[in-house]
């Protein structure tokens, strides 16, 4: 049946169709959640689990296959990072048996940690051209000046964000500012996804400057300003600290090569350009001036009383921690866990989760799992260096978005819940697909 109906040309092309789908969906998902929100309460419901839908069926295509899955599927999902990422789930197997930990709960846990891992191994399990990869990239930066062009239009008719639902809102009368979100539930969502954006122009213009005429410079570097424009809009101190963090470190450890040292110097005037643009932002906004200044309040801080709490309860088993699902992500919240009976009483009573994965990682993995988890990244990392050096465009252009996106990444953790965010670990785990698929293919041309 699939010989004749889905012959592997055709099944190979349907499955780049349904990844475009998946990263145009992902990008406004959260849009039609809210609006829908009041009228047809199933509908939110449906639609957050419609990309990981989505995904399951082009898994089971893959899987079922006869040229692209079958007895063919394990060779095609060999890669570098196998071991690192089998030797962590055996470990998250033992941790949710010595922990005693439901397994509905369990299972949820790892899942948010994990969302788009399916999408990586199928990515492993297809042919991938340049040719859609470069309009992909079109794609994603069509999308990105959309979600700027919003925030700056929301900026410009001072338009709060939606929470909840469309009438529950922050109001410009009770001292919150008016944030950039685009078409995101918020501003620090908008703010991980436009910086993931800037970084791939970035580094796309970086590698392929000698190929691109004044035309084409000028147009991306307009592209650019827009992006940068909406970045600096969310007032997202993550998304921009976390640009800056990943420019300065690769380019202070890479900092003999000339190309690299061009990202040094980017982040040193990144940074004072951000330095002059918080400070223009507090003298001139009285809302984004008085959240600083709650901010500094350590008695009402809560992302410092999370990190009380977690501290608390990671004492109660640090080696091993206290189990997936356990304390921080969605499912300890869903759930009712009972570690939450530690958490800190002045909390808001609204969170649903921990607004910090690394501590919520600590916390639920402990030492082992972190330095496990730690292991898949520098697998990861050694992985995207040598495509980095690859004298192949195409492969230095993501590897090196792959080494600066994961260090952003992992940086904006510390912060917030970028890890487990869809409409930023999209991009880490499409790109880190294509790069991995790419790499193997060319071992295998060796």
């Amino acid at each position: 049946m699939f010989n004749r109906y889905l012959p592997v040309e055709r099944t190979n092309h349907l499955l780049l169709m349904a990844t475009v789908l998946l990263v145009v969906w992902t990008s406004f998902e959260l849009l039609f959640t809210r609006i829908w929100s009041n009228w047809l309460p199933i509908v939110p419901t449906l639609l957050g689990y419609a990309s990981e839908g989505l995904l399951l069926v082009m898994a089971a295509v893959v899987i079922f296959h006869p040229e692209l899955g079958r007895r063919r599927l394990l060779h095609r999902l060999k890669n570098p990072l196998n071991t690192s990422l089998f030797v962590f789930f055996v470990f998250v197997l033992f941790s949710l048996f010595v922990n005693n930990v439901p397994f509905a709960q369990g299972v949820f846990g790892v899942r948010a940690l994990f969302q788009f891992l399916i999408l990586f191994f199928i990515l492993l399990a297809i042919d991938i051209p340049e040719k859609w990869v470069k309009q992909l990239f079109h794609i994603i930066l069509g999308l990105g000046v959309v979600q700027a062009a919003a925030g700056i239009f929301e900026i410009l008719f001072k338009i709060p964000l939606p929470l909840r639902d469309v009438e529950e809102r922050r109001s410009v009368s009770i001292g919150e500012e008016v944030r950039a979100f685009g078409f995101m539930d918020s501003s620090n969502t908008l703010g991980g996804y436009l910086m993931a954006v800037i970084l791939l122009l970035a580094i796309y213009l970086f590698v392929y400057r000698s190929q691109l005429g004044r035309k084409h410079l000028l147009i991306y570097s307009l592209i650019g300003l827009v992006l940068l424009a909406g970045l600096g809009l969310t007032f997202s101190r993550q998304a921009f600290l976390a640009m800056i963090g990943c420019f300065g470190l690769v380019g202070l450890i890479f900092r003999k090569n000339k190309a690299f040292r061009i990202m040094l110097y980017a982040a040193v005037g990144l940074l004072v350009l951000f330095i002059a643009g918080y400070g223009s932002a507090l003298l001139l906004f009285e809302g984004f001036a008085q959240r600083n200044a709650n901010t500094l309040d350590l008695s009402s801080n809560y992302r410092y009383l999370i990190v009380l709490s977690g501290l608390l309860v990671f004492t109660f088993s640090p080696v091993f921690g206290v189990g997936p699902g356990m304390f921080g992500s969605n499912a300890a919240f869903f759930f009712d866990s009972k570690m939450h009976q530690f958490m800190h009483e002045d909390l808001p009573s609204t969170m649903n989760t921990v607004d910090n994965n690394a501590l919520y990682v600590l916390v639920e993995y402990g030492v082992i799992g972190v330095l496990l988890l730690g292991l898949i990244f520098v697998a990861i990392l050694k992985t995207m260096a040598k495509l980095a050096s690859s004298a192949a465009l195409k492969h230095r252009w993501l590897g090196l978005f792959i080494i600066t996106f994961t260090v952003a990444w992992l940086l904006m953790g510390t912060l917030s819940t970028a890890w487990e965010n869809h409409q930023i670990a999209l991009f880490f785990w499409l790109f880190l697909g294509i790069a991995v698929n790419w790499y193997k293919y060319d071992k295998t041309e060796e």
